[in-house]
């Protein structure tokens, strides 16, 4: 029976073995979870992976489910480890999203229940797209992004690479979010936004991200 190895800490961990089990029967796939550490060094994580029962056979894949601390730093790694075994990392969609026919998902996404996403989208790897989140037509979302549960993004926006959208966050038609932005404000986003900006509703002006 082909496994998929689960990787990841808490309730992300948690909450991705309940989707897998719902999205396969247990007759057809074998989950098996793997704790790990979010203080352990490289070399912690790397001994972890070579010591899971089965990484290579026949039909393993794998899944990492960290939160949005960890997008950029430990789960790349974890991810980067598990490419150079090898192993595949298919995209995890939940039960009752909404996938249009020839959208694009990389490696390791997880599509949250509720999701809808449009035609002609791209999906970069490591990315969540949470429950509830609408993604329009021709939408491309960089690597291990964060968009939280609700987001709207309009019809032919780009999103950078290692963004986080929070809750609240409409994003309008054809805008740009620069790469390694936060925007951690609700409300609607009709200009665009330079890449390394923080916005947030506890500071009154955009602040720019120095050296990230």
């Amino acid at each position: 029976m082909p496994c998929k190895h689960v990787i990841g800490h808490g309730p992300e961990l948690a909450r991705a073995l309940a989707a897998w089990r719902s999205v396969a029967p247990a007759a057809a796939l074998e989950l098996r979870p793997l704790e790990i550490d979010p203080a352990a060094g490289q070399a912690a994580l790397a001994a972890a992976l070579d010591g899971l029962d089965g990484l290579n056979g026949e039909g393993a894949s794998a899944f990492v489910a960290l939160d949005a601390r960890f997008l950029n730093g430990m789960r790349l790694d974890l991810m980067a480890s598990l490419r150079l075994r090898g192993i595949a990392m298919p995209a995890l969609v939940e039960p009752g999203a909404l996938v249009a026919a020839g959208v694009r998902m990389d490696d390791n996404c997880w599509i949250g229940a509720g999701a809808i996403i449009q035609h002609g989208s791209r999906i970069g790897f490591n990315t969540v797209i949470g429950a509830g989140a609408i993604v329009a037509s021709s939408v491309t979302v960089g690597h291990s992004a964060w968009i939280d549960e609700g987001v709207v993004i309009g019809r032919g926006a780009r999103i950078g690479a290692q963004v986080t959208l929070g809750l609240g966050v409409i994003v309008g038609h054809g805008r740009q979010i620069g790469k390694l932005c936060i925007v951690d404000k609700a409300g609607r986003i009709e200009h665009d936004i330079a890449a390394r900006t923080f916005i947030h509703a506890t500071h009154a002006q955009p602040i720019v991200i120095i050296g990230a």
